[in-house]
């Protein structure tokens, strides 16, 4: 049984020679220093009770922190809470399912507490979570640097790790660690991101060939951040705008269902109005009026406002516009969520969408979270008194969006390296799942990206959801997406090791 004695507290000399505390180009291991490792474990084990006529789930709680420069005074540091379930069982042969949310600036906190066996209550308590994983794998929810209790520490940590190439690479480092840690390096892998993390989780596959990965989820992934900055970006966005207007009764759409509304202006977004865009100052007047009327009935806004725009709607400009007769600002992460619309001073000291509703940020631009802090002290025995950051958009405005790889084409987009993982590695699959209510991400962009960049499109499953950026907050789908990850995880544990052994015999 995996018991918490087993987790390691201390580097003894043989696992300081073994230990990765950082990778070489072809991903050796390179020898860790002996105070790079740090666990703290509290017992006794815990216990949760997920599905009905199941017998309680048993599992130790392990937080562990790495630093990624050990020789340094201030190193960086990047760490992860883990949950481990005991079993009479191969623990080796058990899955491990690494997560993390994204922004850049988020921590892994609402995926712990939406999949972990915990669920985080408004009450500031920790009640069972009964659409937990734990059961189908091990769960290590990682908080990059700068985020939960992960620190950059000094402006080198910063530069270091606050961006595109050194943020994979302080994962990466971590995954390999913990699996050396915990004994777990023949195990086979689940890797999962949301948001920003489907990014880190596309270029991430490019570093990790060697290691036994089995299955890919993806929450609401931003993958092609190129096609989003040209006409395709107001194309992808006009059947969520469309949706939500729908919804609130702002639409002309008739529909019987959120789901018909958007595939009606999917329909529409894709043909006629991707032609008119097409065509830039070259459209005729009568064929620019037309077309403003069309997505000015569709959204509810104004057609002098969309013949403005050059029939190119901004995203800010619609959800502070569609509900502003009723004083109300729609959310960017999900457009079920409103809130008063804000005074134009009002935080002008960052950019609006900061000011999201779903986010409740105030005027900081930090959200420190006490109550998870007590909690993994008193779960994790990480130490009473540490601050634990939620979200940290100070990160994301100091994030290093470069990369030194040359592209053969100027463009934005992490699909190309993923598609290389599931070419080369043909027992992966990938599950993706993104929201109707997602203008941060959306649903459209999303499925362009997973049909514009060559994956093998048997192996990849899109789920369109009525939800947000964060689908799995919704109560209504909570235990169908926790049915499909089950199902997901065990098709992969069984699967996928011959298939990949046939592509690399």
């Amino acid at each position: 049984m995996m018991k918490l004695s087993r987790l390691k507290k201390a580097l003894s000399a043989a696992a300081i020679l073994g230990i990765l505390a950082g990778c070489a180009a072809n991903g050796a291991p390179v020898a860790a220093a002996p105070d790079a490792w740090t666990i703290f474990a509290q017992g006794p084990d815990q216990s949760v009770q997920d599905r009905a006529g199941l017998p309680p789930v048993e599992y130790a709680v392990a937080w562990s922190a790495l630093k990624l420069d050990p020789e340094e005074r201030d190193s960086a540091t990047i760490s992860a809470t883990a949950y481990l379930m005991d079993c009479d069982c191969d623990v080796v042969a058990r899955p491990v399912m690494f997560l993390f949310n994204g922004g850049p600036g988020a921590s892994s906190s609402p995926l712990h507490f939406s999949i972990g066996p915990k669920a985080r209550g408004k009450d500031r308590t920790f009640p069972d979570n009964p659409y937990t994983l734990l059961r189908s794998a091990d769960l290590v929810f990682i908080d990059p640097v700068a985020t939960g209790f992960s620190r950059a520490n000094s402006e080198e940590g910063q530069a270091r790790y606050l961006g595109i190439e050194g943020d994979v690479d302080a994962v990466n480092r971590f995954i390999r660690v913990w699996l050396e840690e915990n004994d777990r390096t023949g195990s086979p892998l689940v890797l999962a991101g949301q948001s920003y993390g489907g990014t880190r989780l596309a270029n991430l596959v490019a570093k990790v060939g060697d290691l036994d990965v089995r299955g890919l989820v993806m929450v609401s992934p931003a993958l092609d951040s190129g096609a989003g900055q040209t006409d395709l970006g107001h194309v992808f966005a006009l059947p969520t705008m469309a949706a939500t207007a729908w919804r609130f009764g702002r639409s002309d759409i008739e529909a019987e269902t959120e789901a018909e509304s958007w595939e009606i202006a999917r329909a529409y977004a894709q043909s006629d109005y991707l032609l008119a865009l097409q065509k830039g100052d070259l459209i005729g007047a009568d064929e620019k009026a037309a077309v403003a009327a069309k997505i000015a009935g569709m959204t509810g806004l104004s057609a002098e406002d969309v013949a403005g725009a050059d029939l190119r709607i901004d995203i800010q400009f619609f959800l502070e516009n569609v509900l502003a007769q009723d004083g109300l600002l729609v959310s960017r992460l999900n457009t079920a969520v409103t809130s008063p619309l804000p005074s134009p001073e009002v935080n002008d000291h960052r950019p609006a969408a900061a000011n999201d509703p779903s986010l409740g940020l105030g005027r900081s631009n930090v959200i420190v979270s006490q109550d998870i802090a007590e909690y993994l002290a008193q779960v994790a025995g990480v130490p009473a008194g540490e601050e634990y950051r939620s979200l940290n958009l100070d990160a994301n405005f100091a994030w290093d969006w470069r990369a030194s790889a040359k592209s053969p084409r100027f463009y934005v987009s992490s699909a190309p390296v993923l598609s290389r993982f599931m070419q080369e590695k043909a027992g992966v699959n990938l599950l993706v799942f993104a929201g109707y209510r997602d203008l941060a991400t959306t649903l459209l962009g999303t499925q362009y990206a997973l049909t514009h960049n060559d994956l093998p499109q048997k192996r990849v499953e899109l789920v369109a959801l009525p939800g947000g950026h964060s689908p799995y907050d919704e109560d209504t789908l909570k235990a169908g997406i926790a049915d499909r990850l089950h199902a997901f995880i065990a098709a992969a544990t069984v699967a996928g090791a011959d298939k990949n052994q046939e592509m690399n015999p």
